[in-house]
């Protein structure tokens, strides 16, 4: 019995009561953050309640009832927070790619994946390796090569009907 109610449990329907757990997508490092992604949790309306109550309760001679309205911008003001802390730890402390950046704009979270290797390197005295398809454009423009003659020259490479006497001559 007890086999099959872990068979029949749907890894889809995830509860995320022990928090949020993912993979890095760049780097497949099993990555878990303490929260859920998103606020509105039954806690956090409580928290922001027991807030607004205290804020209620401490200027009551200014605003008597009329005080329990603060939720609404101490909910703003959480949520804000909320979102920021949980923005932060999305960010992969191995490889350095972000989630919600790549979302937004990839070319900017292609260049802070780079930046981070670029740190790191740094930090362990390693130059940081030049980019390849730069270089490899400067080699073609260094010697003449055009992409013609390297796409020529690779299917006949991989065509198989050279002679011997092509291979040598090139």
């Amino acid at each position: 019995m007890d086999r099959l109610q872990a068979v029949s449990k749907s890894i889809w329907k995830e509860r995320y009561t022990r928090g949020f757990s993912f993979l890095c997508p760049l780097c497949a490092i099993p990555r878990r953050i303490g929260m859920h992604p998103r606020p509105g949790q039954p806690i956090h309306f409580f928290q922001v309640f027991v807030g607004a109550l205290f804020f209620t309760l401490v200027t009551w001679n200014l605003f008597d009832w009329k005080g329990i309205v603060s939720f609404v911008p101490f909910w703003i003001a959480f949520e804000v927070f909320y979102r920021a802390k949980v923005r932060d730890s999305l960010a992969c402390s191995k490889c350095g790619f972000d989630p919600m950046l790549y979302l937004v704009d990839v070319e900017r979270a292609r260049s802070a994946v780079e930046a981070h290797w670029r740190r790191k390197f740094e930090e362990k005295g390693i130059p940081y390796p030049t980019d390849r398809t730069a270089s490899y454009a400067a080699q073609q423009a260094s010697t003449g090569a055009g992409e013609p003659e390297l796409e020529k020259n690779a299917l006949k490479s991989a065509s198989g009907k050279t002679n011997r006497s092509e291979e040598i001559t090139q």
